[in-house]
């Protein structure tokens, strides 16, 4: 099964969006793309056709039509952990075996398939489980989202410990939501970043009020290496 895993240094690093463009951008080679957002939480539920709005974003975005309980098997509608928001929704726990059956029916019938995760890689899925765990039972690499705020090396080196901690391959990190007028700590960033994960920043993705996964798709179209990706 080949695909590729987006996480995030934390919750509202763009993570979606920036799955969302990779898709976009290859749907755009042709590529028959699938996703998945195997577990998501929100305050409401967005549509009667997608529950999560992550999911109905990502599946616009690569024109898929298989159904919202296979795209996204758990939702719970409290914004927190699915552990927590499982217990006090008193809704059915997360069932690891079933949204790896969701998963692996998926790619079987997609080219390559776009999987991302909830908030960072260590949200806790169950009290046994997180959300690393669950990555490394798929075997996908891994491409982490971080920004340039204040506070993303400690975020992007602690997530990079985490991912390897459970053995996960991680592909390189995506800086998203950079400022059109970057200051000089936001221009070291990507080096500081690079030197200290000795791991490659694949892109830069600049802020924009207006974007959307087709903006960020070309970015991505221009910095990412996209045969590279396919071949993994």
């Amino acid at each position: 099964m080949r695909g590729i895993f987006i996480t995030g240094t934390s919750t509202g690093v763009g993570k979606t969006l920036v799955a969302a463009g990779l898709a976009w951008a290859l749907r755009r080679r042709k590529i028959h793309v699938g996703i998945m957002k195997p577990f998501a939480t929100a305050n409401r539920v967005f549509s009667t056709k997608y529950r999560s709005q992550d999911t109905a974003i990502l599946a616009k975005a690569s024109g898929v039509s298989d159904p919202d309980c296979v795209l996204n098997p758990f939702f719970y509608p409290i914004a927190a952990s699915p552990l927590v928001a499982s217990q006090l929704n008193k809704g059915a726990a997360v069932n690891i075996k079933k949204a790896m059956h969701s998963l692996k029916d998926l790619g079987k019938k997609h080219d390559f398939l776009i999987v991302e995760g909830i908030g960072g890689i260590m949200v806790p899925l169950s009290e046994y489980e997180y959300f690393a765990g669950f990555a490394k039972r798929v075997d996908m690499p891994v491409i982490i989202v971080a920004t340039t705020k204040l506070g993303t090396l400690n975020h992007t080196i602690l997530t990079v410990m985490a991912c390897e901690k459970f053995g996960l391959k991680i592909t390189g990190i995506i800086l998203n939501k950079m400022s059109k007028k970057p200051n000089t700590v936001e221009q070291k960033t990507a080096e500081v970043i690079e030197r200290l994960t000795r791991l490659k920043v694949l892109a830069v993705i600049p802020f924009s009020q207006e974007a959307n996964y087709a903006v960020i798709g070309k970015v991505l179209e221009h910095d990412l290496d996209l045969d590279k990706l396919l071949s993994m």
